[in-house]
C-alpha cells in the first residue's frame, strides 16, 4: 500500500483527514518514485516546458528561460520559441536560492505516476504530485494555504515548515499570495529525509531551508474537488427541467421595486422540487463522474502504435 509509505500508521487518516496535522518519521527512502537522479534527468534530458517545471522564490514565479538574445547559432532563440526550460539558466537560478518545481508529475514520469495511482486506490480518489527542490537558506513560497489536503513526504535534506490555523475551515478562495497569516501558528516542524507532514487543506505554510537544501515531493489528497462542483453540475440538470430557473432575471427597476422577489419565489420552489425529484442516485452518479473525469486528466495520455494509425510497418526489433 503506498499510504504505508507516508503515514506510520494509516488508520489514523480516517481521523485526521482535512482537519489536522500528523507527522511520521523514519519512513524509508521512496527513491523509486522521485530522486535527485531522476531530477538530474527530468531538466537536462527530458525537455520539459513551463509550466511543467517551474522557478519560484519567495513566492515569485521566475521563469524557467534566460530572457536574453539569442545567440549567433540561433539556440536560444529555438528554446524560447519551444518554451523548453533553459537548464543552464535553472541552475544558475537555483544557486541564487531559486526553488525548482515539477508540476503535475503523473502526466509525462512513469515512476510517479506508478505511485499516484497506488495511494488513489488507497485513498478512494484521484491524486496529483509536485516536486519541489529548494537549495540552501532558501524559500520558495510565501506563506499561503491550498485547497487539498497534502502529503509532504521529505526524500533529501531537511525544511522547516511553519503551520497557522486556517482562517476558516476548508475555504474554497484560494489565500492571497504574500499575505501574513492571519492566525496562529499551531505547529513548526524541520522534516528529515524519510519524514512525511500531513497537511489538511486549509492550513497556512511556508517551508524554508537552513544549512542544507531541500528535496519533497507533494501528493494532493483531493485535487480540490468538494461538493460546491456537484452542486454546479446538478444545477445543470436543473435547469433542463425547470422553466423558472431559465427564466431571465428581473430588470432593474423590477429589482428596486421588489417585484424580484416573488420571481424569486417561484425560482427557488421549483429549484427545491426539482432538486428533489433528481434523487440520491443521481447525486451519487455526478460524483463518481467527475472524479472518474478527474482521475482522466491527471493519467498520462495512453500509447499507441502511429505504426498502426499510419498503416506502416515498423523496423525489426522496435517495440
Amino acid at each position: 500500500m503506498a499510504v504505508e509509505k507516508l503515514l506510520d500508521d494509516p488508520s489514523k487518516l480516517k481521523s485526521i483527514r482535512d482537519t489536522e496535522p500528523y507527522v511520521s518519521r523514519d519512513m524509508g527512502e521512496l527513491d523509486q518514485v522521485f530522486s535527485t537522479d531522476l531530477a538530474q534527468r527530468l531538466l537536462f534530458e527530458r525537455g520539459l516546458r513551463t509550466p511543467y517545471i517551474r522557478l519560484w522564490r519567495h513566492g515569485q514565479d521566475i521563469g524557467v528561460r534566460k530572457a536574453a538574445k539569442p545567440g549567433d547559432d540561433g539556440s536560444d532563440e529555438r528554446r524560447v520559441l519551444s518554451g523548453l526550460a533553459d537548464p543552464a539558466y535553472v541552475v544558475s537560478q537555483m544557486r541564487q536560492g531559486a526553488t525548482l518545481v515539477f508540476q503535475a508529475m503523473s502526466t509525462y514520469c512513469p515512476e510517479v505516476e506508478a505511485f499516484c495511482a497506488e495511494l488513489s486506490e488507497d485513498i478512494g480518489v484521484p491524486v496529483a504530485a509536485n516536486a519541489f527542490l529548494t537549495p540552501p537558506h532558501s524559500k520558495g513560497a510565501e506563506a499561503h494555504y491550498d485547497l487539498a489536503s497534502i502529503f509532504l513526504r521529505q526524500l533529501a535534506g531537511s525544511k522547516t515548515w511553519r503551520l497557522h490555523e486556517p482562517p476558516k475551515q476548508w475555504p474554497v478562495k484560494r489565500s492571497k499570495p504574500g499575505v501574513t497569516p492571519p492566525t496562529p501558528q499551531c505547529l513548526e516542524v524541520t522534516l528529515h529525509a524519510g519524514d512525511c507532514l500531513y497537511l489538511p487543506r486549509g492550513f497556512y505554510h511556508e517551508g524554508t531551508t537552513a544549512e542544507e537544501g531541500s528535496v519533497h515531493i507533494a501528493f494532493s489528497d483531493g485535487v480540490e474537488d468538494n461538493w460546491t462542483q456537484i452542486l454546479h453540475d446538478a444545477l445543470e440538470l436543473v435547469a433542463e427541467r425547470s422553466v423558472a430557473l431559465r427564466g431571465r432575471l428581473p430588470s432593474t427597476a423590477e429589482a428596486l421595486s421588489g417585484a424580484s422577489k416573488e420571481m424569486w419565489k417561484e425560482v427557488r420552489e421549483d429549484l427545491f422540487r426539482t432538486l428533489e425529484d433528481l434523487g440520491d442516485e443521481v447525486i451519487s452518479a455526478l460524483v463518481v463522474r467527475r472524479l472518474q473525469a478527474r482521475e482522466q486528466q491527471l493519467k498520462k495520455a495512453e500509447t499507441a502504435s502511429l505504426g498502426q494509425i499510419l498503416a506502416v510497418e515498423s523496423p525489426a526489433g522496435d517495440a
